[in-house]
């Protein structure tokens, strides 16, 4: 009866041992926890938002004691290019109202602190409504400097919104203060909005 009763411990031992020991190619299951509505599911990660494009400025009604103010007349300046279109003696047609890109220059010995309120007009052709934007000389035209000037630049280049405006022909044209004085730099340049 020993003689049985020991193999048949040993088999016993041996088969609770093999229970216990997983096959090596098996894993441990983890233990997941139970999703609800708080428990978010498996996202891909959000992409990076893209940064906001900077706003384009709205043109502004001239309030009605300005639109009355007699203009100084000045011819020392240009307005040469409507989205990239260089003016060439007729109107030129806005493609996008909402972003009008304008450029030009003030001549360069009025780039200085005396100059305040530089703007761009737009005019209705009865004159009865103007919208204007301020407009900075930020860019270098080494072809306006004065001798004898510390002027350091004389160009601008700015875009607009004029889709508020109703549509028609305006007149465009640049203004400014010199020693109090308004003074409208004018070359007979108009545009449309269509």
């Amino acid at each position: 009866m020993k003689s049985i009763a020991r193999p048949m411990l040993v088999l016993a031992l041996a088969s609770t041992l093999a229970a216990c020991t997983p096959p090596d190619d098996s894993q441990t299951p983890v233990a997941q926890p139970a999703l609800n509505a708080e428990t978010p599911t498996t996202q891909a990660p959000a992409a990076p938002a893209a940064p906001a494009a900077p706003a384009v400025p709205v043109l502004r009604a001239v309030d009605d004691a300005t639109r009355a103010e007699a203009l100084a007349a000045a011819t020392n300046c240009n307005l040469e290019y409507v989205d990239g279109v260089i003016f060439a003696g007729t109107d030129i047609t806005l493609a996008i109202p909402s972003a009008v890109k304008i450029t030009g220059w003030l001549k360069a010995d009025l780039t200085g602190p005396s100059v305040e309120q530089l703007a761009l007009r737009f005019e209705s052709p009865d004159k009865s409504r103007i919208w204007d934007i301020p407009v900075q000389t930020t860019i270098m035209r080494d072809d306006l400097v004065v001798p004898d000037t510390d002027a350091s630049a004389s160009g601008f280049e700015t875009v607009v919104d004029a889709s508020a405006i109703p549509a028609g022909r305006y007149h465009l044209y640049l203004t400014y203060r010199l020693n109090g004085v308004l003074t409208g730099c004018d070359n007979g340049r108009y545009v449309v909005i269509p």
